[in-house]
C-alpha cells in the first residue's frame, strides 16, 4: 500500500491541455456514470495523470466549470498528498505486481467514514499490474461496493485485467494526441528545442506524458545507453552490454520489442521474406518473456540479461529456430513450428 505522497504537484499546471479538454467533454455528459472508471491509454503516466484529474474532480467542494476548483478545502488536501477520503494503490518499490493484501487494506479504506465529503476513493495506478487474486478480490468491492465508494483503475495494458473487472468499469479511452500537438507541448514543458522533444519523445517510444517525466530523470541517460547498443549486438565481443544492467529488466525488454519491431517495419518487400523470420522469431521470444514478468515471473536479471544476449547474438545463426524453440519450451510455451 502507498501513502499519497506522488500526488502532491500542482495538476493544473502539469496535465496537458487535450487531458484537461478531454476530462471537461467527460464530465458534461450524463450526471450518474456509475462507481468505477478504468482510463486506459497508450501511455501508463498519461492515464495515471487523467485519472488523478477525475480523482480531484471527484472530491472537489466547488466546482468550477466542471473542474476542480483548486482552492476548496479538499482540492488542497489532495494537492498536499493529505486527503483523508483518498487511497493510492500502485506496485510497492522491488515488486514485481500488486498484492492481494494491498488490495483488502484498500477495500478496509473504501468501507470506512467519509472525511471530507460523501466519498471515499481508491485509484489504483497501473492496474494491469495486480495478480489475478488480487484482481478477484477487487471484483468483489466492483460488484457490491460500499454506498460512498468510487474506484478509479489506470492502465497501458487494460486488456491484462480480467474481463470480469473490465466489464464492472466504466471505460475511459484517452486518444493518442497528434504528434505535432505532443511535440509543442513537450518542448514547451521541458524547455527544450523542437529536435530535443523529439528526441525524448522517440525515447518514450511516442508516449509524451511519459517523455516530460523522463527530461529531468536519471533514467533518460541509461535508457538512450541502451537503445544505442541494440544496433551492434551483433558485432558485441565478450558479454551483454554494460547499459543492459543499469536499467530495470521491465525496461529492457519493451525497448527491445520495439527495437525489434521498428527493425521489421523498415524492411522493403524485396527483403522482407529472406530476413524478417528470424526477426519475427526474436520478438516471439521477448515477447513471450516480457509477459511472464509482467505476471509476476521474478527471474534473476543475470540470467534474464545473459538469455536476451544469447538470442540476439544467435539471431543470423542457421539454427536460430532451435534456440528459439529450446527457449520458448524453457518458458513452458510451445516451440517454433518447422
Amino acid at each position: 500500500m502507498s501513502d499519497t505522497s506522488e500526488l502532491a504537484l500542482a495538476l493544473h499546471d502539469a496535465t496537458p491541455p487535450w487531458l484537461l479538454s478531454h476530462l471537461r467533454e467527460w464530465t458534461s455528459g450524463a450526471e450518474d456514470k456509475g462507481h468505477a472508471y478504468l482510463v486506459i491509454s497508450e501511455d501508463a503516466e498519461e492515464a495515471s495523470m487523467f485519472a488523478r484529474q477525475l480523482a480531484m474532480q471527484q472530491l472537489c467542494h466547488d466546482l468550477q466549470d466542471s473542474m476542480a476548483c483548486g482552492q476548496c478545502q479538499s482540492c488542497q488536501a489532495f494537492l498536499q498528498g493529505t486527503h483523508g477520503d483518498l487511497l493510492l494503490l500502485q506496485m510497492p518499490e522491488g515488486k514485481t505486481a500488486i498484492g492481494i493484501d494491498q488490495v483488502r487494506e484498500a477495500t478496509h479504506f473504501l468501507q470506512q467514514t467519509a472525511l471530507y465529503g460523501a466519498a471515499k476513493l481508491l485509484l489504483v495506478r497501473d492496474a494491469d499490474q495486480m495478480t489475478l487474486a488480487a484482481a478477484n478480490s477487487l471484483l468483489k468491492t466492483l460488484e457490491e461496493p460500499p454506498g460512498n465508494a468510487l474506484v478509479l483503475l489506470s492502465s497501458a495494458e487494460a486488456w491484462r485485467l480480467p474481463p470480469t473487472v473490465r466489464s464492472r468499469c466504466q471505460l475511459l479511452r484517452l486518444p493518442r494526441v497528434e504528434k505535432g500537438a505532443a511535440l509543442e507541448w513537450l518542448a514547451l514543458k521541458v524547455q527544450v528545442t523542437a529536435a530535443d522533444a523529439k528526441h525524448l519523445l522517440d525515447m518514450a517510444q511516442g508516449r509524451v506524458v511519459a517523455a516530460c517525466l523522463m527530461a529531468d530523470s536519471e533514467s533518460l541517460a541509461a535508457k538512450e545507453a541502451l537503445v544505442a547498443s541494440f544496433p551492434a549486438l551483433g558485432q558485441q565481443q565478450g558479454g551483454p552490454p554494460a547499459s543492459w544492467s543499469g536499467v530495470d529488466v521491465s525496461v529492457l525488454l519493451s525497448e527491445l520489442l520495439a527495437w525489434v519491431e521498428d527493425q521489421v517495419r523498415q524492411m522493403d518487400a524485396e527483403h522482407f521474406y529472406h530476413r524478417a523470420q528470424s526477426w519475427l522469431l526474436l520478438h516471439r521470444c521477448v515477447a513471450e518473456l516480457s509477459s511472464r514478468v509482467k505476471q509476476g515471473a521474478t527471474p534473476g536479471k543475470d540470467i534474464v540479461i545473459a538469455e536476451l544476449f544469447r538470442l540476439c547474438r544467435s539471431r543470423e545463426h542457421p539454427a536460430f529456430a532451435d534456440i528459439c524453440g529450446r527457449f520458448l519450451s524453457n518458458l513452458g510455451r510451445e516451440g517454433v513450428a518447422s
